[in-house]
């Protein structure tokens, strides 16, 4: 079906369909990663029926959706290429059902479900299958691993528009960007397709955003203009969502960021290596530190990491990061300790959750001071805190206050979403780092802004600090002499 004139034709193949049909005839784990009407369930449907006609066996091929409707609608397209073959060609059909082909000369099949269907493909040896729209599966794990089992060495094409960051769907694509499986990525943006131009208006002249997008890809005016007036009808978002540029671009339209992106792009991405301790700069005598820290469990493997991070108070940059997730947690509190002393024995804030409970028990049994306490208590993260703590750094990072982080924990700033009412990592990935940098924002937000680079500018500060604040007969959230809160330097 032409959808343009809305009637049969002749199957042209277009650009995008022509680069996968290559690509299906030379790989059996396929990912195709797509804007919306390109056609590639299409061609994907024109491949699985091809096969199945061809085949002098009985094969099995199988298509999943993940509705009724969708499931539905692509067996009508099997149905549509068997009957508007000549009649000379078409193979006597055991039987033609809602969701079965079947020839029954070879005993080639070509079967349809849908992906919350019970029982199915599980039991059903496949040569074949075509998973569409994968991302939007409620059960993606479990679908995969049945679909695999039942295919073994077989070919296997997912094709989907996202549906959320870190999902099933986002990591294999992932893993197949950087080499990690065995998946062969296929991306089709927006402006493959040749019928997404408009005539261009007058007066017409783009924006810097607008300008920005042309370059990067070298698109026409037609094209913008077409860009233009989707994004009125459908709203950038949307249009980001349904019709991508990149990939990076429809993941990021697909979730709910918690942190602003284009602020994160501002942010000077600097590369401290993969080791446990990644240093900006050492601890100068003048300057004044916080430290956070999220104790994790040292299972190694993907288990969480142990994390800390110091801040300085007077410049609020990191200025350093550790990050191990083989380190038991009493061994960790040993670590603390050296870090703790290296940078001016500053404010220590942990998370006691958990393993962290452990952690703060053996730093007092070392006599560590400066130990951060909230009402007496030390401090936990719970559902009430949580977004406290991400809004203390997502304020810093909004004011510009942050101008330099390691690149692996922009990364991990990137994926945090925010869902049921809570920022989080995705599934699958880590907060560890970030967490342990918002420990420290969320301690800096109690305490005034300096800048000291001196002993003596340090104390002069400090005093003139102490003398507003007995004229105004208000204490400041800290103060040398320690206590709780903020106190301590």
């Amino acid at each position: 079906m032409h959808k343009k004139r809305q009637r049969l034709t002749r199957f042209e193949l277009n650009d995008a369909q022509r680069m996968l049909l290559e690509v299906l005839q030379t790989h059996n784990r396929v990912i195709v990663l797509k804007a919306r009407q390109l056609g590639v369930s299409t061609l994907t449907r024109a491949w699985q029926f091809w096969n199945a006609y061809c085949s002098g066996e009985p094969t099995q091929h199988a298509v999943v959706s993940h509705t009724r409707q969708s499931a539905e609608e692509l067996h009508r397209m099997d149905k549509t290429f068997y009957g508007n073959l000549p009649v000379k060609l078409q193979r006597p059909l055991e039987r033609a059902s809602v969701r079965t082909l079947k020839f029954k000369d070879t005993g080639a099949e070509l079967r349809t479900y849908t992906s919350g269907g019970k029982g199915g493909t599980r039991s059903y040896a496949m040569n074949s299958a075509h998973l569409s729209e994968f991302a939007f599966y409620q059960q993606q794990e479990e679908v995969m691993a049945t679909v695999m089992a039942a295919v073994g060495q077989g070919q296997v094409v997912i094709e989907s528009t996202p549906n959320a960051w870190g999902d099933m769907f986002h990591n294999l694509v992932l893993g197949a960007i950087d080499g990690s499986n065995e998946w062969k990525l296929v991306f089709f943006p927006w402006f493959i397709h040749p019928d997404y131009v408009a005539p261009v208006p007058r007066p017409f002249r783009l924006n810097h955003e607008e300008k920005d997008v042309a370059d990067a890809h070298m698109l026409s005016r037609e094209r913008m203009a077409w860009r233009r007036k989707q994004i009125r009808t459908l709203g950038k978002d949307k249009f980001t969502r349904e019709y991508p540029a990149t990939i990076e671009e429809c993941f990021r339209a697909a979730s709910s960021f918690f942190f602003d992106h284009a602020k994160l792009d501002a942010i000077e991405a600097v590369d401290l290596g993969s080791h446990e301790h990644r240093m900006y700069s050492d601890s100068m005598g003048g300057d004044r530190y916080v430290m956070g820290v999220d104790v994790g469990a040292g299972l190694g493997g993907k288990a969480a990491n142990s994390a800390v991070t110091v801040v300085s108070v007077s410049t609020r940059q990191p200025v350093y990061h550790y990050v191990n997730n083989k380190i038991s947690p009493a061994r960790f509190a040993d670590e603390l300790v050296k870090i703790w002393e290296r940078y001016n024995q500053p404010k220590l804030i942990v998370e006691a959750n958990n393993h962290g409970i452990l952690v703060l028990h053996r730093l007092r049994e070392l006599k560590v001071k400066n130990l951060y306490m909230e009402n007496g208590k030390d401090f936990m993260t719970t559902n009430k805190t949580r977004p406290l703590l991400f809004g203390a750094i997502r304020e810093a990072i909004e004011e510009g206050a942050i101008t330099h982080l390691d690149k692996l924990v922009v990364g991990e700033l990137r994926k945090i979403v925010y869902k049921n009412d809570r920022p989080k990592a995705p599934r699958g990935h880590h907060d560890d780092v970030t967490i342990s940098m918002a420990l420290c924002y969320y301690v800096l937000a109690g305490i005034p802004l300096e800048v000291t680079h001196s002993v003596k500018r340090a104390l002069m500060e400090e005093h003139i600090s102490r003398m507003r604040a007995k004229a105004m007969k208000r204490t400041l959230p800290w103060s040398v002499t320690g206590g709780d809160g903020v106190g301590g330097y």
